[in-house]
């Protein structure tokens, strides 16, 4: 299924072309101990400061974006991002990429976790959002796309296995934006061109490969920050947590019943794709437009 939440509009979703169906990568799966250690692809953030959350005339400029594409819009939308304020954050590494799902197969075929896949669908068009089977298999074409239908349970179980963890919010979006807090990964420019987003659902090429703007990708280098998946991270959802946010490496509140998403996906339009941008998920569900990246802490 598509995420369904105000402001993102939910896609109806299609039957996908038939397609050839292996499994992916080697038969081998590498020990858990070489997995965790392996270092590639993640660059490491420095420690500093940077601008977290949106200002009064961003959100006016969001606003003007969604009132072109949508009569729906309101400010209440975009004020869980307000107010904008200095966050102090320790050095941490963060993957480039988002999980693929040739990387989340391999995790399935070590640990004999759950397939990537919403097994509750009960008609056509929602199985067809799904892009694995139940075998664990999924259209070779599809290996180096962002895993998707992963909850935020799935995400975190699997940036464990990898010797990480899920990134803060506050990580996450300083990994984004920068340290001066740039409306969109590469900039302020509008993204046509650097990112997937704005598409109706038709299988298996509604996304694209991670890595595949690379005019798109944020100053420390990280592609897909903004579109193709929303990502999930560590903090549980609180409307008005930036109120009240600690100055050092917030971890947000302490219980809550949301998860945090970030980033917009390919379903949605400009304004949900900026980095300040905040949405919210429960985090048993699986949808086929969030997906996620892990993080790790710098030695001290």
């Amino acid at each position: 299924m598509a995420l369904v939440a105000p402001g993102p509009s939910p896609a109806q979703a299609e039957t996908p072309p038939p397609a050839e169906v292996l499994l992916v990568d080697e038969k081998t799966v590498p020990d858990k101990k070489e997995v965790a250690d392996a270092p590639e692809k993640m660059t490491q953030i420095p420690k500093g400061r940077f601008r977290m959350g949106l200002t009064f005339d961003q959100i006016g400029k969001m606003m003007k974006w969604c009132e072109r594409v949508d009569r729906r819009c309101a400010r209440w939308w975009y004020n869980d991002a307000f107010p904008d304020h200095n966050v102090r954050l320790d050095s941490y590494w963060i993957d480039i990429h988002e999980v693929t799902n040739r990387y989340y197969q391999k995790f399935v075929e070590a640990t004999g976790h759950r397939p990537a896949l919403d097994e509750t669908c009960e008609s056509d068009s929602c199985w067809s959002g799904n892009l694995w089977n139940k075998d664990g298999t999924f259209p070779a074409d599809v290996a180096n796309q962002p895993v998707t239908q992963v909850s935020w349970n799935d995400a975190f179980a699997y940036c464990k296995w990898r010797g990480k963890r899920l990134p803060t919010e506050a990580e996450w979006e300083k990994a984004a934006r920068g340290p001066l807090g740039n409306l969109f990964p590469w900039g302020n420019d509008a993204p046509p061109g650097r990112a997937t987003f704005r598409r109706k659902w038709r299988g298996k090429t509604t996304m694209t490969d991670v890595g595949s703007y690379p005019t798109g990708k944020s100053i420390y280098g990280l592609h897909d920050m903004a579109g193709n998946v929303w990502e999930w991270v560590a903090d549980w959802y609180e409307q008005k947590a930036y109120k009240s946010h600690p100055k050092w490496n917030p971890k947000g509140p302490a219980t809550g019943e949301l998860k945090v998403i970030r980033g917009g996906s390919w379903v949605n339009n400009k304004d949900t794709l900026v980095s300040g941008f905040r949405r919210w998920s429960r985090p048993e569900v699986r949808f086929n437009d969030t997906g996620f990246r892990c993080a790790k802490d710098a030695a001290k």
